[in-house]
């Protein structure tokens, strides 16, 4: 078994150990999370009303609406079943709402005869747990959340449910086209775009394919806007944009959506693609779920057109720094206006082995004036600088001349403080680095020049240097318990409470049982910024002590690790792509337009 398949095999069976123990716990995480929505959903609560649309037996979709009073008001859980078909289609429900608000169901927009009219209990009970019973035994996937909102339902023996309102002559009637059920339908793609193989003939892309390749992205989205997503949708989209959570221009909004759908890790720790494919993988090709497990490899890209080719173009990325062909799914005209020599900013992604753009673009023309490629090249030097990541992808040569450096910073450490981990206060720690910063640029010579990096500078510039002030966030800086750690991979990092964290392993008697201390490690093992070091560190230092804590902890939240690997792909997955710190390799001219730039 190769590594990626290793690494994806590991996440599943984490996943699985995770969702296993929700299960053995009985409660669901969306309830853990909210425990007003927790006390709501209860069978025991009375029942306010019962509602079914008018015609679902003429068409055979059911809309069921159950409600009951709980003591934050009226909670609902809303069913849509097709009896004919598929069974249990889909849920939703809202908790604390007024009587007029249940017929504001989101189901009713694409139901034929939604007139909701009282119903008895009874049938609205028996066509729920039918759908249920009917959607398992033909296979069908009932929704994901349908446990959590058939809690306002009494319990059923679902051996002894009657099916004779189901299917027709005993089996599944699918109706393929959506008429029957969507006046406003307008081609909307559905699960057949991607049940077929997925190739590209040499040498280049037809539209046929790039079109389908769009409209594979089309059913992610839909899926997207999926009730289990509303909550982290609104939330990332508040965070992003503000209390609306509406941007100004489209073009942010687009972005964002397929920020949120390819990269976005969910309050779960999920992943909206991931969740797709593991929903879906048995009913789509293998070619086209491997192709859109790629697409989480989303390259941002500062795009320098260098020729046009059939339904794309050939361009330079100026943040890696690599050659690609990209093409588009969809036509759009502006985009064939463009020469050589012009630029666009936007998102790609893998496809077949080319890449295709993804989300909105922005269109800067060079239109003969030399200012906007300055600008590009100066923006892509930002870009490097501030994202390291993105500046390394695909590019194996910068990649390992990039390590390179971040080894020799690693050595420049050692041989300035003579250690690899530096203690202090926050101002102390401040001060460390910022002398550690001039030694290399002014007391480090440049083996192939015998220069210095101030000296370089100022051959290429006239300027003298200025050794750069550093300033760490205040909260930082008032700590009296902060480390600096480099690394021959991940350079230097700066941590509170390490020294805390150090005492914890080598005494776990002492420290375990203390809420501080679970703060402390806890806190390192679910933080993004936190790098798999701290532990690695700990893990070789203190090996039996290291078992006890990480043991201790995990009987307490629910993880079981036997060894440094399994706690690292559980809580630090990145720490198996890792990329260097820094990055100190530039294309020439895109360096001498940085260097311009802090110059003026």
């Amino acid at each position: 078994m190769s590594k990626k398949k290793k690494q994806k095999a590991d996440k599943r069976k984490a996943r699985k150990k995770k969702q296993a123990k929700n299960r053995q716990q009985g409660v669901p995480k969306i309830l853990k999370q909210n425990p007003a929505l927790h006390e709501a959903l209860n069978y025991r609560h009375p029942l306010v009303t019962c509602k079914i649309n008018k015609k679902w037996q003429e068409h055979g979709m059911a809309i069921v609406i159950v409600a009951r009073m709980a003591p934050t008001g009226i909670v609902y859980s809303g069913f849509l079943v097709d009896a004919l078909g598929m069974g249990l289609k889909d849920v939703m429900g809202d908790y604390g709402v007024t009587e007029n608000e249940l017929g504001k169901c989101e189901f009713l927009d694409g139901v034929h005869g939604t007139d909701l009219i009282d119903c008895d209990y009874n049938l609205a009970s028996d066509l729920v747990y039918g759908g249920l019973v009917w959607a398992k035994k033909w296979q069908f996937k009932p929704p994901k959340q349908h446990k959590i909102w058939m809690r306002l339902l009494e319990p059923r023996n679902l051996d002894a449910i009657n099916l004779d309102r189901f299917g027709k002559d005993g089996k599944p009637f699918l109706i393929i086209p959506a008429d029957d059920f969507d006046d406003d339908d307008d081609g909307e793609v559905d699960l057949e775009a991607l049940r077929d193989p997925l190739f590209s003939p040499a040498p280049e892309p037809t539209a046929d394919i790039l079109r389908r390749i769009g409209d594979i992205k089309a059913v992610l989205i839909e899926y997207m806007w999926g009730f289990e997503f509303e909550d982290d949708l609104d939330a990332e989209a508040r965070k992003r944009f503000g209390n609306k959570g509406k941007p100004k221009e489209e073009n942010e909004w687009v972005n964002f959506q397929d920020w949120f759908l390819l990269e976005c890790r969910l309050s779960s720790g999920e992943m909206v693609v991931d969740l797709f494919l593991d929903c879906y993988e048995d009913d789509i090709h293998p070619d086209v779920c491997n192709m859109i497990a790629d697409w989480k490899s989303v390259m941002h890209g500062l795009l320098e057109v260098k020729e046009r080719v059939a339904n794309g173009y050939r361009v330079r990325n100026l943040i890696n720094e690599v050659d690609y062909t990209v093409y588009l799914t969809n036509m759009s005209e502006p985009l064939f206006n463009l020469q050589q020599g012009d630029f666009i900013s936007g998102r790609m992604v893998p496809a077949l082995g080319f890449h295709v753009f993804s989300g909105a673009l922005s269109i800067f023309p060079l239109k003969g004036d030399p200012r906007i490629k300055k600008d590009m090249y100066r923006a892509a030097a930002r870009m490097q600088t501030q994202n390291p990541a993105s500046a390394l992808m695909d590019n194996p040569q910068k990649l390992e001349k990039s390590r390179d450096s971040v080894r020799k910073a690693y050595e420049d450490f050692l041989t300035y403080f003579g250690r690899d981990e530096v203690f202090g206060s926050g101002k102390e720690i401040q001060q460390y680095y910022e002398d550690f910063l001039h030694f290399q640029i002014l007391g480090q010579k440049e083996p192939d020049t015998g220069l210095s990096k101030a000296e370089t500078y100022f051959q290429k510039t006239g300027k003298k240097y200025k050794p750069p002030k550093l300033k760490l966030p205040r909260k930082l800086l008032r700590y009296k318990d902060v480390a600096m750690l480099c690394d021959p991979i991940e350079n230097i990092t700066l941590l509170e409470d390490y020294q805390f964290f150090l005492d914890v392993f080598a005494d776990p008697d002492e420290y375990l049982g203390i809420p501080y201390t679970a703060g402390v490690v806890m806190g390192y093992l679910e933080s993004n910024s936190v790098s798999d070091v701290p532990f690695r560190r700990v893990a070789e230092r203190y090996p039996e002590n290291f078992k006890t804590v990480i043991g201790y902890y995990g009987e307490r939240e629910g993880f079981k690790v036997d060894n440094i690997e399994d706690l690292m792909m559980i809580f630090k997955r990145a720490s198996y792509s890792k990329l260097p710190g820094i990055v100190v390799v530039m294309d020439p001219e895109i360096a001498n337009a940085r260097t311009e730039e802090m110059g003026s």
